[in-house]
């Protein structure tokens, strides 16, 4: 799919960070827009920016966990523009830590929505997408993490896994319905994301809220621009790409683990060690 001039595109997580810079960046080709997000009011000011544009948007506030929000927001959106050409699942939160420090109540919280957000977005734009016909494309957010094991980060990790191997076995069969199927699995991006984060671990004698802290400067100062991962989508797209990391600590990470698990597992090892010092 090379031209998105009035092809409708719908994005989960469009409020802030790599949602709201991947709907700035469809928009600028030319695409409609319809965005959704838990942030009522970043929601509404991401709109009214691309409105002032010049664009159609349609705006939903809505939790992705919710199976009916997401039903909801399909019907809408198909109602407002017709179709939907291009379905982009951003939404997601990040809960890391020791498993032993993980409550099933975290657990609980980060497989809804980072996991199931994604299967009902695909629970429900995919077969609309099969039934309107003329393909599309779906782009499933992951994280780096789904390339490669990251320590203190089994939560998220498997479930950035889970999104990937969906991603890559609906890739399979979506291809005789002419619809791409991509995963953009992320490295460092300074988004919102560091300040939400919860951590259940503390390390190096930190607390697990001043490990927070540390982490979402360390993003904010080191982390790629929320643009960069925006332009790998549109990219993705444009090329029908299957995995694409973005950033090179997610290249590095996804070469380093599928070239030597023995030196790779050594490394993150020898990482954990130095995190938990106090432990």
């Amino acid at each position: 799919m090379r031209d998105f001039a009035g092809r409708t595109v719908a994005i989960t997580g469009a409020a802030s960070g790599i949602g709201r810079a991947a709907a700035a960046a469809f928009a600028v080709r030319g695409a409609h827009l319809a965005l959704a997000d838990i942030d009522a009011a970043g929601l509404a000011r991401g709109a009214d920016e691309l409105r002032a544009a010049g664009r159609r948007v349609l705006a939903r506030p809505l939790d992705v966990a919710r199976a009916e929000d997401v039903a909801r927001f399909r019907d809408e959106a198909y109602g407002v523009f017709g179709r939907v050409d291009v379905l982009c699942n951003v939404a997601g939160i990040a809960i890391n830590g020791l498993l032993e420090d993980m409550q099933l109540e975290d657990w609980r919280r980060i497989v809804d929505v980072d996991l199931w957000g994604v299967i009902h977005g695909c629970h429900f734009f995919y077969p609309a997408m099969i039934r309107q016909g003329g393909g599309g494309h779906i782009v499933n957010v992951a994280s780096m993490a789904a390339l490669g094991p990251l320590p203190a980060s089994t939560a998220y990790g498997a479930v950035k896994s889970a999104v990937l191997g969906l991603s890559a076995s609906l890739r399979l069969e979506a291809a005789r319905h002419g619809i791409g199927v991509t995963v953009v699995c992320p490295g460092v991006v300074a988004t919102g994301m560091g300040r939400a984060l919860r951590m259940v671990s503390g390390a190096r004698g930190r607390s697990a809220e001043e490990t927070r802290d540390a982490i979402g400067r360390m993003m904010t100062r080191f982390g790629a621009r929320p643009e960069r991962v925006a332009e790998a989508i549109v990219r993705a797209v444009e090329t029908d790409a299957g995995v694409v990391p973005v950033g090179p600590e997610a290249a590095a990470l996804d070469l380093l683990h599928r070239g030597n698990r023995r030196v790779y597992d050594a490394v993150m090892t020898g990482v954990l060690r130095a995190i938990l010092a106090d432990r």
